[in-house]
């Protein structure tokens, strides 16, 4: 029994004209395997490739959503630095112009001490107590203002930085300010106790001029005596005036005693710190009381000519523990105008 052949394709190529045709048989079968096989192929690079690249762009995915964390951690952090920052700045900045008006504040005082002090005719060196004059110009940084703070951004890390440093450079400046400050309050109340004290005592030395005339005519010690003829002591000094003018106290002080005596005419006593008295004598009238508590410079009574007297003119005597001392000495403290 013959076996029946399956059919066969065949294949022509032509070479040219000159060549010879060369022809190949293929079975059916084949024909339609190898295109299969090709398809299959093909699309199973193409599933591969499929694959590989879905799994690197989850790899991708994963980094990027790592990535992003991050940014948004870092982006998290910088904000509040930098709001901690403006915080930091808004209170240095709020300091630096309290320390400005506190150090104004203690200039017009260091002022109104030396001005005192130089009233008074004090020769104490204020030197030693009051610190170097503080300028108004301070070398404290300029802060930015609240506005332009709240408007601040960093575009990168280095302005950050720069940013933190100069916030720690103004606050070392501020506490440098604040010690100086804290130093000069200090020295100044120190300077203020003694600029009372001086003034206490200043006020209550018997030196300012008890009259408006400046003109002697009799000074302190021995003289002929104008109604004897004879060599006497002179206890005080003469100052002549106008009939009328006004008798000032020649420094602080308590009214002790008042009255009329046929020698001394009107006159008036005052006691002063240190044992000190001024007295004033021949006047025309008397205004102050005894326990009257006067101060230098206020009128006390009026010039004039009563007791024992060629004239008027005041009788102006400092006595020191009970005993009479030259005055000019205690009016030459005055400063002259």
């Amino acid at each position: 029994m013959k076996r029946v052949q399956k059919p066969k394709w065949s294949f022509v190529v032509l070479r040219g004209a000159d060549k010879t045709v060369k022809q190949f048989h293929v079975s059916k079968r084949s024909v339609f395997a190898a295109p299969t096989a090709a398809v299959l192929a093909v699309s199973g690079c193409i599933a591969g490739i499929q694959i590989k690249s879905t799994y690197e762009l989850n790899q991708l995915e994963e980094q990027m959503s790592q990535q992003d964390a991050l940014f948004a951690q870092t982006v998290s952090d910088k904000n509040q630095a930098i709001v901690s920052l403006q915080q930091e700045i808004l209170g240095l900045s709020e300091q630096a112009n309290d320390m400005k008006e506190k150090i104004d504040d203690l200039q017009q005082l260091e002022l109104k001490l030396k001005q005192f002090i130089e009233n008074y005719g004090s020769k104490l060196e204020t030197s030693s107590y009051l610190t170097p004059r503080i300028k108004s110009k301070t070398n404290v940084k300029t802060l930015p203002d609240t506005p332009a703070m709240q408007s601040i951004s960093f575009n990168d890390s280095k302005q950050s930085k720069q940013f933190a440093l100069f916030a720690q450079e103004t606050g070392l400046h501020l506490t440098e300010l604040q010690r100086m400050v804290e130093t000069m309050e200090d020295s100044l109340a120190l300077t203020l106790q003694l600029a009372q004290a001086t003034r206490v005592s200043v006020d209550a030395y018997p030196s300012g001029w008890p009259t408006r005339s400046k003109m002697l005519t009799s000074g302190f010690g021995y003289r002929r005596d104008p109604f004897t003829g004879r060599t006497a002591f002179h206890a005080g000094i003469d100052i002549t005036g106008k009939l009328g003018d006004p008798i000032f106290s020649a420094a602080d002080g308590t009214v002790s005693d008042t009255g009329f005596n046929n020698s001394l005419g009107k006159y008036i006593v005052i006691d002063h710190l240190g044992g000190l008295q001024s007295a004033y004598m021949h006047l025309k009238e008397i205004e102050a009381k005894v326990g009257d508590i006067v101060v230098r410079g206020e009128k006390i009574g009026l010039l004039g000519s009563s007791g024992r007297s060629t004239g008027p003119h005041l009788h102006f005597q400092i006595i020191q523990k009970n005993e009479p001392v030259n005055p000019l000495p205690f009016l030459a403290l005055i400063k002259e105008d």
